[in-house]
């Protein structure tokens, strides 16, 4: 209970500024707890209930709740709710606070309210900032000047869904923070309000330009710079620092790079099948979404896999004075007969599993064209659950991972041919579910 705990205390004593105020017009709220010398108690961190006795459409303060407030040791045992307390009726008003635990504990404020003033139209003087600025933030202060204790709204670029609120202080000054202002030009209005939420001021028109700086991409690096086909090599990046996305698209497949120092980002990928020069193309995102493209910013150049047989006769032995046969035998680590079996709720993708391979790589058709990696399995299957309400297919494709001896990955695998899964039900399954639900409903209103 408060009154146990907040040994001493004996009232509140409650002041709201002006005195004196027309009908609508808003009071700063002060609250404090006193013992009954009427020193303030220091030890005070309860509950109060907050509320008016004479005027039952007065507006309290926004940071109650259900007219509650509790005290908080960041208050210093005295709590001021500025420009947040409003009276719709004339005559002397009223504002109680009770101590929630012990209704003997009490305090009162009282305000004179005259009739709302009638007035053709209300001033609002822009202090800052001055028209045509340029910045470069997505946010700016606003302060005008306008009538004391109003309620003035601030529209951006015409937008009346983009509407910011507050009220102006005692000697009519208010501040406000505009934000999601959006690149280059915008335009902010400001309106006073009477009682009955019309317009009965307007300010000029203030023009602010934002000038986002759009990410910088300096330079794309790949090492080496030509590899063979299915290799791994490393492609570098420098651009701008600390961009939430950095991704590059080579043969049509999205790879992202991560930032591995100060506005340096970098990712390993595999070379294409064919052999050619492929383009890099780059996108660079930052946290406000600007983002900037470059096309062909970079190229590799994929050749094809040497095989190198040497021209001495097959019965000589290798050491017999000609030339060595090198030839680079490989393990087949294709996938091979992938099938797809469907069944009501999921299809299934299954291979032939290889011998020596840990892990297959999934990929799927991106609704772009690229492919992209999903998942990784450890056995020659892979599920999808059939979901949604539509009928839908999408294409999938699956890579083998194998390792050396060493444990070192071994490179060039080829990936399977993109192949055809359903994801979204049958037509039929889509009937019999709306059938179903249907008896369900004809169930229910025959038993009612």
């Amino acid at each position: 209970m408060s009154s146990v705990f907040a040994a001493g205390i004996d009232h509140f004593n409650v002041i709201m500024t002006p005195d004196q105020i027309n009908a609508w017009e808003s009071v700063d709220l002060s609250i404090e707890a006193a013992d009954k010398n009427d020193v303030t108690v220091k030890d005070y961190s309860w509950t109060i209930l907050i509320f008016s006795e004479s005027d039952a459409n007065a507006e309290l303060p926004s940071a109650l709740d259900q007219n509650t407030y509790s005290f908080m040791t960041s208050d210093q045992w005295l709590i001021k709710f500025e420009n947040a307390v409003t009276f719709s009726q004339e005559w002397l008003q009223n504002i109680y606070i009770y101590d929630l635990d012990d209704e003997t504990i009490i305090g009162l404020g009282e305000v004179n309210v005259s009739k709302a003033e009638v007035v053709e139209e209300k001033t609002i003087e822009i202090i800052s900032p001055e028209n045509g600025l340029t910045i470069w933030d997505s946010s700016i202060k606003i302060s005008w000047k306008t009538q004391k204790n109003y309620k003035i709204i601030i529209t951006l670029n015409s937008d009346e869904s983009t509407v910011f609120e507050t009220i102006s202080n005692s000697n009519g000054d208010f501040e406000k923070e505009i934000t999601n202002l959006k690149n280059w030009e915008n335009s902010i209005i400001a309106y006073v309000l009477d009682a009955d939420e019309n317009r009965v001021g307007e300010s000029n028109e203030v023009n602010i330009k934002v000038e986002s700086i759009a990410p910088t991409l300096k330079s794309v690096k790949t090492s080496p710079t030509s590899v063979e086909s299915e290799w791994m090599y490393t492609v570098e990046i420098i651009a701008s620092k600390e961009l939430t996305s950095v991704s590059i698209v080579i043969d049509d497949v999205i790879h992202s790079l991560l930032e591995t120092d100060e506005g340096i980002y970098t990712a390993e990928v595999y070379a294409p099948v064919e052999a050619e020069t492929y383009k890099i193309d780059v996108t660079l995102k930052d946290e406000l979404g600007l983002e900037t493209k470059e096309l062909w910013a970079g190229s590799i150049t994929v050749t094809a896999k040497e095989v190198v047989v040497s021209t001495q006769e097959p019965e000589e032995p290798l050491n017999a004075g000609g030339n060595e046969v090198i030839i680079k035998e490989e393990k087949d680590f294709s996938i091979k007969n992938l099938k797809v079996t469907e069944l009501k709720t999921k299809s299934i993708l299954t291979w032939d599993p290889i011998e020596e391979v840990e892990s297959y790589e999934v990929y799927k058709k991106l609704e772009n064209e690229n492919v992209e990696m999903i998942t990784t399995v450890t056995e020659p299957r892979f599920e999808l659950e059939i979901t949604g309400e539509e009928i839908k297919y999408d294409f999938f494709a699956v890579k083998a991972v194998a390792k050396t001896a060493s444990g070192e990955i071994i490179e060039g695998v080829p990936m399977s041919e993109m192949t055809k899964v359903q994801t979204g039900p049958e037509m039929i399954i889509l009937l019999l579910l709306s059938l179903l639900i249907g008896g369900f409903f004809f169930m229910n209103k025959q038993r009612a």
